[in-house]
Parts: structure tokens; C-alpha cells; sequence
């Protein structure tokens, strides 16, 4: 296998079932179980485990949506798309780096 084939992108689906179906209801259920998690204040190795993933999720949403963006019926729904997706994406790193910042700074006692 190649490694451009180790993370598909879904270049030839429609923008709508990339946007909504494999990004806007997959972030917001992966934040949902991090607020679960971070609500319980338990285990913040998982905690942490899940804010890297939903790190790496949001690189590949914005690449998916950035190559499916074309592909609309409309060039300006993929402009806005692409627009939310990177708005989206700079909202989840900050907010995963302040998040995860106070869970190490938990974890080493300070």
C-alpha cells in the first residue's frame, strides 16, 4: 500500500456528504465525548488520546473538503465550505491546545 493511499481522500463524492456527513457530524460528536470526558474530569490520558485525534480528524476534513469543493453544483457553496471547514478547523486547534494545556497542567500537579 502506498502511503497516498493510507489517508483516502473522498475526491469524487458530492460536497454535501463530505461536508455534513464526515465533517460536521463526526466534530461535533467527537466533542461531545470530549466535553463527557473533560464533565467526568476523569481520565485525562484519554482525554488528551481524543483531543490528538480530533486534531489530526480536523487536518483531514479540510483536506477532503478542499478537494470535494469543486465538485459543487454551486462554486460558491464550495467557497463557503471550504470557508466554515477552515474557520471550524482554527476554533478545534485552539480551543484543543487551551484544553489540553490545562489537562497536562493538571496532571504535573501545578
Amino acid at each position: 500500500m502506498h502511503a497516498s493511499h493510507a489517508i483516502h481522500l473522498p475526491e469524487h463524492s458530492p460536497l454535501w456528504k463530505v461536508f455534513w456527513l464526515y465533517g460536521v457530524l463526526p466534530s461535533n460528536l467527537l466533542w461531545l465525548a470530549v466535553a463527557w470526558l473533560v464533565d467526568r474530569g476523569r481520565l485525562p490520558g484519554a482525554t488528551l488520546g481524543l483531543l490528538v485525534f480530533l486534531l489530526g480528524y480536523t487536518a483531514w476534513i479540510v483536506a477532503a473538503v478542499w478537494k470535494v469543493a469543486p465538485n459543487a453544483k454551486d462554486p460558491r457553496y464550495g467557497v463557503m465550505a471550504q470557508a466554515l471547514t477552515v474557520a471550524w478547523a482554527i476554533n478545534t486547534v485552539l480551543i484543543a491546545f487551551f484544553l489540553g494545556l490545562q489537562i497536562v497542567r493538571a496532571l504535573v500537579g501545578g
